[in-house]
């Protein structure tokens, strides 16, 4: 067996906690906002309702970096860091371009993506989830850096990392919502620019770490990766392609 039960369980747990909390942060402000009235809740709503869509096409970009993890965990498997760490420029360079086109197109058409979906609603509230739409739609950028960082870390087998980030994005989230909310009396503001900011704030460090030149993350990745293999495959066809670094 290639990985333990104990090591798909360190490994799993984090994960499953990461995206639940991913997926909290927008719960989170439809809470907070209730205390202004139903209005904000009701634009709120709305836009997490498309929120949740765009997230679901972004599941492209899950695609996207679940084969660029793929990609990575061979390279580190076979002891080749410094492709790995091309491999992974190139992810965080595609994720990048992907989410931004995304959030360009919600910025530039979020009035008539909102009547599309919701037709003709009172003034009051379509003014409410234009304003939170323009916010959150700005952070759908940082969404895919996120992404792509995140799946450098599972392909080295460190979801801990990312689970950790979540909690601090979580965290910045829910007291800069008490702060807009309840000191700053900012209304839908006050619970959309903490959300970007936390999610900022997730990706810059997330990459930060996945890049940082003192950090020894493709190193320690490409050593764990390479003993397991080896462990398993000796004996095996596999053996000479996974033991090491390759040889010319």
């Amino acid at each position: 067996m290639l990985f333990s039960n104990k090591d798909l369980k360190n490994l799993l747990c984090p994960l499953a906690i990461e995206q639940v909390l991913v997926m909290l942060v927008g719960m989170v402000d439809t809470v907070m906002v209730s205390s202004v009235g139903e209005t904000a809740v009701s634009g709120v709503a709305l836009v997490d309702m498309v929120n949740y869509l765009v997230i679901t096409v972004l599941t492209v970009l899950t695609a996207l970096t679940t084969g660029g993890a793929v990609i990575l965990s061979q390279y580190l498997g076979s002891g080749q860091p410094d492709k790995a760490k091309f491999s992974a420029g190139q992810l965080m360079t595609v994720s990048t371009l992907f989410s931004s086109g995304i959030a360009l197109v919600c910025v530039l058409g979020q009035r008539t993506i909102l009547r599309l979906f919701f037709g003709t609603v009172e003034p009051a509230v379509m003014d409410a989830a234009l304003t939170y739409f323009f916010v959150t739609a700005c952070s759908f950028p940082f969404l895919g850096v996120y992404n792509a960082a995140a799946a450098q870390f599972r392909a080295m087998g460190r979801t801990n990392v990312t689970m950790y980030v979540s909690i601090l994005m979580n965290v910045l989230n829910i007291a800069g919502d008490l702060t807009g909310m309840f000191l700053l009396r900012a209304g839908v503001l006050g619970v959309a620019v903490p959300t970007l900011i936390s999610k900022a704030m997730a990706a810059v460090l997330l990459s930060a770490l996945a890049f940082r030149p003192s950090l020894p993350s493709w190193e320690c990745g490409a050593a764990k990766f390479s003993q397991h293999f080896c462990m398993e495959s000796r004996g095996s066809p596999l053996h000479p392609a996974h033991c090491g670094p390759r040889r010319h």
